[in-house]
């Protein structure tokens, strides 16, 4: 179940290279009313890009920073990549020489820990499944915890990804890397882009053990920051496994700037709640190379519909927060911020249905109107529960998108059509500032007032009362 807060809109980038300039980003956000609930850093913030660290020079106020957004009702998560650094003399780093002392570490077929390559350089890779390392890690998170008072956890590179084959030294020759049977995996061999499939974790071989890194770190995270905070854990994770939303929520990795990509977040939100794990979402507008302002707004209209809304991009591409394109531009993508604001009290009760009976958050059509046989393939609109479905438009220069809507009367969000269906496919206007969206007959929505930080915002034509609860910044960990 995530802190209400986490409902709102997050804002990252890698490249925010300085606490001055996400100051910044956050004023300028501001400024331009668009509501904004937690701010994020990238690897930017770490001295030499490692865990639990931060740069002395262009972060030299880091903590500060955190406190003074935490006055401003603005919550703060930062990147925890899975390799440890190795590298520095002893005694210069504490996380490693803290973790050798206890023996947290992955082992080598010597016994030693097993040494890859990260953003750092040279690194150790911690074993989640020895409750040795739960308790290194408490302590890890708990000491930058002290200095940073962070308020979730962005965990990384934990599949896990390694920059080198194996290990620095290669792997061994033996039945556990090089199987009869070796599935489609990326570069086709079970070394390539990880660690060594022999290497011994505390429970079993890494071979048996690989899928499920991600969530072991995930279950540590979740126990380290419960104990920490005080309060219901925020993490997101790259690498999952089953069981996952139990401990943490998803995106979906560095998704390219284009609209393919776009079209195939869809299928990929639905699928990972199907999976169990509802708190999930694509970078919007997209990661890797440069976004069109058209595919952005586009793409934040979608997102506002993702249940986890942030907008991520890399660093070298073209700024893509809102602030930075034309008036009309901010104008549908404000509006589209201020339609999830809105929607909050509705999508808080859908993540509370999701914890306490296993329902999904996003759901696909068939999963509602089983026996359609016409919503089984439908994988470019998606539901809020069983009562509001979104049809985006996800090609460019379109300014009508066709959406199936299964029998039934369907209304329009913005109270100015009604739609009575007998199961059919049906064309609807879509201007640059408009997503469609619509309320199935008989079901009530809890809405509010958009809100969030630069907020004030009113979701416009809607046809319920919208009882205000204050800006998100005062509802806490509710």
């Amino acid at each position: 179940m995530p802190p209400y807060w986490g409902l709102g809109f997050h804002l990252c980038r890698w490249g925010y290279s300085s606490t001055a300039i996400t100051r910044q980003v956050v004023a300028n956000m501001t400024a331009a009313r668009f509501p904004l609930d937690v701010q994020w850093n990238d690897l930017d913030y770490a001295d030499a890009k490692r865990d639990f660290t931060f740069n002395k020079k262009s972060f030299k106020d880091y903590p500060e920073m955190v406190r003074d957004f935490h006055s401003r009702g603005l919550r703060y998560i930062m990147i925890v990549d899975a390799g440890i650094s190795s590298s520095g003399p002893p005694g210069t780093y504490k996380p490693y020489d803290e973790g050798l002392k206890r023996g947290v570490f992955i082992r080598n077929a010597t016994g030693q820990p097993l040494i890859g390559k990260v953003w750092p350089g040279p690194t150790a890779f911690p074993d989640f499944t020895n409750p040795a390392t739960h308790e290194w890690w408490h302590d890890m998170v708990k000491e930058f915890h002290e200095q940073v008072p962070f308020d979730g956890m962005w965990l990384d590179m934990n599949e896990p990804s390694n920059f080198v084959e194996g290990s620095q030294h290669g792997c061994p020759n033996n039945n556990l890397e090089h199987p009869p049977y070796v599935p489609g995996v990326f570069g086709g061999r079970l070394q390539a882009g990880t660690i060594c499939a022999s290497s011994q974790q505390y429970l079993s071989s890494h071979y048996n053990l690989h899928s499920l890194y991600g969530l072991s770190e995930a279950i540590a995270s979740h126990d380290a920051l419960l104990r920490v905070r005080g309060k219901r854990p925020f993490i997101i994770s790259r690498s999952t496994f089953a069981g996952h939303g139990r401990y943490a929520g998803h995106w979906t990795g560095d998704v390219g700037s284009d609209w393919e990509q776009l079209y195939y977040s869809i299928p990929e939100v639905l699928l990972f709640n199907l999976f169990g794990v509802p708190m999930v979402g694509a970078d919007i507008c997209g990661f890797m190379g440069d976004t069109s302002e058209e595919l952005c707004v586009r793409w934040t209209q979608l997102g506002a519909f993702y249940p986890f809304m942030r907008n991520h991009n890399d660093h070298g591409t073209r700024p893509q927060e809102p602030y930075t394109f034309s008036p009309p531009a901010q104008a549908a993508m404000r509006s589209a911020l201020r339609l999830r604001y809105s929607l909050l009290p509705f999508l808080y009760t859908l993540f509370h249905r999701a914890h306490t009976a296993g329902e999904t958050v996003a759901r696909p059509l068939f999963l509602e109107f089983p026996t359609d046989p016409n919503s089984w393939a439908v994988d470019r609109q998606l539901l809020w529960g069983g009562g509001l479905l979104v049809t985006p438009v996800l090609e460019a220069g379109q300014t009508k998108v066709s959406g199936y809507f299964p029998a039934g009367t369907w209304y329009s969000l913005a109270g100015d059509s009604t739609i009575h269906s007998k199961g059919q496919w049906i064309l609807l206007p879509a201007p640059l500032d408009t997503i469609n969206v619509h309320v199935r007959a008989g079901h009530i929505l809890p809405l509010q007032q958009g809100h969030g930080l630069g907020g004030g915002a009113d979701p416009g034509r809607l046809r319920q009362g919208r009882p205000v609860l204050g800006r998100w910044g005062e509802l806490g960990d509710l």
